[in-house]
């Protein structure tokens, strides 16, 4: 398919210059240069939010706020502090929710990170260990 073509007129005459491409589902085919490509790689759509929350790390010892930008069903778009540095794996708990999720790194681009989020804790009524140390640190920063 010609997509694009152009002529000259010089002082040793005309040239035309021909830029052939081919479409993606062509067998072997590179991708269309001028096509927008897609940006979001991620199975299920993301909706934008903004939430506060706050990173823990797993041994309770480090403790930040941070706003959710997206989330999805898999993950969230964290902003958070350009200071802090953030460990592969933490507890995030949605202050407004009450819910708590194992959280693991997926990208870093500060001062946004992509998380990947495990199932919820309901911080109301925990039924763990953990759920109760997590509820504690809620309880102290919503009141």
């Amino acid at each position: 398919m010609r997509a694009l073509a152009a002529e000259a007129i010089g002082s040793q005459g005309a040239s035309a210059v021909q830029i052939s491409f081919t479409y993606p589902f062509e067998s072997g085919a590179a991708a269309h240069p001028f096509a927008t490509q897609p940006q979001d790689k991620r199975t299920a759509p993301r909706r934008r939010v903004l939430l506060s929350a706050m990173i823990v790390n797993h041994e309770f010892n480090t403790i930040f706020r941070c706003q959710v930008r997206d989330v999805s069903d898999q993950g969230a778009r964290l902003n958070i502090p350009d200071c802090f540095l953030v460990p592969e794996g933490f507890w995030l708990i949605a202050l407004s929710s009450g819910l708590a999720y194992e959280a693991k790194l997926a990208w870093r681009h500060y001062p946004n990170l992509g998380v990947s989020l495990g199932e919820p804790i309901d911080l109301d009524e925990p039924t763990s260990p953990v759920g109760r140390n997590l509820r504690g640190i809620w309880v102290a920063a919503v009141r």
